[in-house]
């Protein structure tokens, strides 16, 4: 089965005078779905902690000026922002605990005291000990490296991501620009310069 994601070219959703028909009619027929969509909240859900709720604040009014994300995409969104609270979280576990994980052993110590009769006596005890287990990395590395995973992906499907900007973005100024100051036929290929002509 196909990747329906990655398959042909990708969908424009801002067209030019220079698209094809089938791409202006997709962009139309995709702006009219959208129209009527109920818009994203700005309030971030309840459940989200500090850093998410954060996030949240900071993000959906950016999304909302590009004006694709709708409230059928807050699903994504806080996924996202769960996962950027996992994120900062581990980071301040790492931050407060280093690379490698804390272990407690027992130390064997000895201790003197004076007994009843003023005598001097020493006994050996356990003591416990925290040391770094340098034997294996932090798990929070793990997590913060599956956060940021997650947010890499959900940040291209919700648009947050200078490639997903881009091919949002129909026009190719340059092209466009070009063709107007050339006045050639219409051809990609008028752009080209072949054998130094």
């Amino acid at each position: 089965m196909a990747n329906i994601k990655h398959a042909g070219r990708k969908r424009k959703l801002n067209v030019g005078d220079g698209d094809r028909p089938y791409q202006k009619r997709q962009s139309k027929k995709f702006k009219e779905m959208n129209k009527d969509l109920k818009e994203v909240q700005p309030t971030p859900p309840s459940h989200l902690d500090k850093h998410g709720k954060w996030l949240w604040r900071q993000i959906v009014p950016e999304l909302q000026k590009i004006g694709n994300i709708k409230y059928l995409d807050q699903l994504n969104l806080a996924a996202l922002c769960s996962a950027y609270s996992d994120f900062r979280t581990a980071e301040e576990e790492i931050a407060k605990d280093g690379p490698y994980p804390s272990a407690y052993i027992e130390v064997p110590q000895v201790m003197t005291y004076k007994n009843a009769k003023g005598k001097e006596v020493q006994k050996i005890v356990k003591v416990t000990k925290q040391i770094q287990d340098k034997t294996k990395p932090n798990p929070m590395f793990s997590v913060k490296n599956t956060a940021e995973r997650t947010m890499k992906t959900l940040c291209a499907d919700l648009g947050m991501s200078f490639n997903a900007r881009a091919a949002a973005n129909i026009e190719s100024e340059n092209y466009h620009a070009q063709q107007k100051n050339t006045g050639s036929s219409g051809s990609p290929l008028g752009l080209v310069k072949f054998n130094g002509v």
